[in-house]
């Protein structure tokens, strides 16, 4: 009775051992394959641009006739491109985007089209990479409008380079995946142009600045320290999520103030052509002045926190 007992254990852990030794080859089999494909794909796009782009435009349109509730015959319309553009082999990459935005409404009460939105965004990264997910990087910005814009007061308060801004910088980039990444400059320089004269309205005070930029000059030059974080990511199969942020900190004058953009994307897809989009822009930046009040309600020139939203519904194209 042993001995047929002793016969099937040996038998039984001679199977399982087979078993084992066959599911451990199969998970080699496998990891193999998948390294295989990660390298193919890897192989496939190492050293060729990698392009996207989204192009969206929403319109709305209102008509009156004797209404007796009142109201304005009214249209309005929003454009908005975001592209990216990247490019990276072996330990080198290289990032680019661009942010192109213009909208407005006209209301058929007799007054002027106004405008709602209007910004002209470059961005470019390149960078080599140290260890892992760490790059050496330098990074170019380039920041303006495309048009002339007004104050509710019907004052123009801003135009074409005026302002823009260029900033240059070398730092470390940090970007363990495509979905994220994190640029730190301890020295980055940047230069505001203002060159629209009318926007001082003829004051002769020399301290007074404008965006920065001093009565009778057309740039400012700063030098300071630079952050910028990007994540980007899909929520569900029709939802897609952006948010991008910058920080900078002039060491030449006031450096506690710091300049801070966060901006947000939400990109609903209903089918290849038509979707929905939600976009925040927070701004502060303490050379940008409005007309505030104190608390005795006497007016005086300011900063303040800027925030901008906009939802649209409209036709959306990739490229």
């Amino acid at each position: 009775m042993k001995r047929p007992l002793l016969a099937f254990l040996a038998l039984t852990g001679l199977l399982a051992s087979a078993n084992a030794q066959e599911d451990i080859d199969a998970k080699a089999r496998e990891a193999a394959a998948e390294k295989a494909r990660a390298r193919h794909v890897s192989d496939s796009t190492d050293g060729k641009w990698i392009k996207s782009g989204v192009f969206n435009i929403n319109m709305t349109q209102v008509n009156l006739t004797n209404w007796a509730a009142g109201g304005f015959s009214s249209v309005s319309g929003l454009a908005m491109f975001n592209g990216t553009a990247n490019w990276k082999k072996g330990r080198k990459a290289w990032d680019n985007s661009l942010i192109l935005a213009f909208g407005g409404q006209h209301i058929h009460d007799g007054t002027d089209p106004q405008k709602t939105d209007d910004r002209i965004e470059l961005n470019t990264k390149y960078g080599y990479e140290l260890h892992k997910a760490w790059y050496l990087a330098a990074v170019f910005q380039f920041k303006t409008q495309f048009t002339e814009g007004f104050n509710p007061e019907g004052f123009r308060i801003s135009n074409l380079m005026a302002p823009a801004y260029t900033l240059a910088g070398l730092g470390f980039d940090y970007k363990p995946s495509d979905k994220f990444t994190l640029f730190v400059s301890p020295v980055t320089a940047r230069l505001v142009i203002v060159n629209d004269e009318t926007l001082w309205y003829g004051s002769t005070d020399p301290e007074l600045r404008v965006y920065g930029v001093k009565n009778g000059e057309t740039t400012a030059l700063e030098l300071g320290g630079y952050a910028r974080l990007q994540y980007t990511t899909q929520l569900a199969e029709n939802i897609t999520f952006m948010t991008r942020a910058d920080a900078f900190s002039n060491y030449l004058r006031n450096p506690e103030n710091i300049d801070v953009t966060w901006e947000t994307l939400f990109t609903f897809k209903v089918n290849s052509w038509f979707a929905a989009t939600l976009n925040t822009v927070l701004l502060y930046d303490h050379d940008t002045k409005f007309l505030r009040f104190d608390d005795a309600n006497q007016p005086y020139l300011g900063p303040a926190t800027q925030f901008k939203e906009s939802l649209g519904i409209g036709l959306t194209f990739k490229i």
